[in-house]
C-alpha cells in the first residue's frame, strides 16, 4: 500500500487540499489486506500478518532481493557406500566407494551507487572420499600391497566474485568469475591444481510470474566443459516458484509456519563435475574428476536471523575417472543414497 499523502488530490477529510473531503482518515485503522502473501508479509507472523510491518507490508520497505552485508553457510553431505562397477575394458576388483563433503562459504554483499550489486566469496570445500579395495588392474598405477594408491582427502580452497545488474526494463545481468585449488596436497601445486570458473547470464522477465533465463557457464576440470545456464522461472501464485533450468532446477511450495518458522517444502534436481590434482598416484600430472547427477526433496526453514535445510536424495549418471595417465582410467561407482544439511546466518 502507498504510504498517505495528506496534500494529495481528494485530501483527508474530502473535497481536495488537506482539509477537503472523500479521502482517508490518516488517523484511522488501516484496511486489513486481502489475503496472505508469504513473500510480501512477513514469513515469522504467520497468516495474521507482521503487526509491527504496517500498511507498508513485510519491514518498512518490503522485500528485498539480496542480503547486504557477511552471510557465513555451512553444508554437509553424506553419499552412501557403492560398488565400483567392472570396466570391459580394465577388469578387476571392482573396490567401493563412500563420499563426505564439507563446505563453508562466506559471501559479502554491497551495492553500488550505480545500482549494480556485488558479491564476494571465500570458499572452503573438504571432500572425504573413502576409497576401497582399488586394485592394480583397476587403476594402472603404482600399489602399495597390490591396491591402488589414490588420495581419500580433497581440498577446494576458492574465491568468487559475482555482480548483478539492476533490472534495465524487463532484463538484468549475472556475472561471476571463481579461481580456485583444488588438490589433495600430495605434490607441489602446478596447473592441474588450478580452476578457473566463469558464467554470464541474462534475465528476462516477462511478467511478474514469469522470467526467462538464458546464459553460459565455463567449467574448467580435467577436462574442459561450457554448458549451457537456461531456462525458465514461473510463480503460478504467492505460495509456488518452479525453477525449471539447466544444470540445477528446483520447485519449491510455501507450506506455513508451524512453531511461528516458516517452512517450505521443495525437491529438485543438479547436474555437477569437480576435479582435483591427484599427488598421490604416481602419472603425468592425473587427476581425479568426478561427474554425477543428484535428485533431492527436502524442507527449508527460514526464520529472522538464520535459514536452514535438510534433504534426501540420490546420486546417479555417476561418470568418475582419472586423467593423467598412459589412458583415461574409468571409476563409475554405483548410483548411491544422499542426504545433506546446512544452515546459514
Amino acid at each position: 500500500m502507498a504510504p498517505f499523502d495528506p496534500n494529495a488530490a481528494g485530501g483527508a477529510y474530502g473535497g481536495g487540499g488537506v482539509y477537503g473531503g472523500g479521502g482517508m482518515d490518516p488517523y484511522g485503522q488501516p484496511q486489513a489486506m486481502p489475503g496472505y502473501d508469504p513473500f510480501m508479509a512477513s514469513p515469522y507472523a504467520g497468516a495474521g500478518g507482521d503487526p509491527f510491518a504496517g500498511p507498508q507490508g513485510y519491514g518498512v520497505v518490503g522485500p528485498q532481493p539480496v542480503r547486504f552485508g557477511w552471510t557465513t553457510h555451512y553444508d554437509f553431505a553424506y553419499i552412501s557406500n557403492a560398488d565400483l562397477q567392472d570396466d570391459p575394458a580394465n577388469p578387476g576388483g571392482p573396490g567401493d566407494v563412500t563420499v563426505y563433503e564439507y563446505n563453508i562459504r562466506f559471501d559479502n554483499v554491497v551495492q553500488s551507487p550505480t545500482g549494480w550489486i556485488w558479491k564476494h566469496s571465500p570458499e572452503l570445500n573438504f571432500t572425504q572420499i573413502d576409497f576401497n579395495n582399488i586394485e592394480e588392474t583397476r587403476l594402472p598405477v603404482a600399489t602399495q600391497n597390490g591396491l591402488a594408491r589414490i588420495s581419500d582427502n580433497y581440498y577446494r580452497i576458492g574465491y568468487r566474485f559475482e555482480t548483478t545488474s539492476p533490472q534495465y526494463g524487463p532484463v538484468s545481468y549475472r556475472f561471476g568469475f571463481t579461481p580456485a585449488v583444488a588438490t589433495d596436497f600430495q605434490r607441489q601445486l602446478n596447473s592441474q591444481a588450478w580452476n578457473f570458473d566463469a558464467d554470464a547470464t541474462a534475465y528476462f522477465r516477462t511478467s511478474p510470474n514469469l522470467m526467462w533465463v538464458a546464459g553460459v557457464l565455463y567449467w574448467d576440470r580435467a577436462e574442459d566443459h561450457i554448458l549451457p545456464n537456461a531456462g525458465v522461472v514461473w510463480n503460478p501464485n504467492e505460495f509456488w516458484e518452479i525453477r525449471a533450468t539447466f544444470p540445477k532446477s528446483r520447485a519449491e511450495v510455501f507450506i506455513g509456519t508451524p512453531m511461528g518458522v516458516a517452512t517450505w517444502l521443495y525437491a529438485g534436481a543438479e547436474y555437477d563435475i569437480q576435479s582435483w590434482q591427484a599427488g598421490e598416484i604416481d602419472g603425468t600430472d592425473p587427476q581425479l574428476q568426478i561427474e554425477e547427477w543428484r535428485a533431492f526433496a527436502g524442507l527449508r526453514w527460514e526464520a529472522c536471523t538464520w535459514e536452514s535445510y535438510l534433504d534426501f536424495g540420490y546420486a546417479f549418471d555417476r561418470k568418475w575417472s582419472v586423467h593423467g595417465l598412459s589412458s583415461v582410467a574409468p571409476l563409475h561407482p554405483d548410483d548411491a543414497f544422499m542426504i545433506r544439511a546446512g544452515i546459514e546466518f
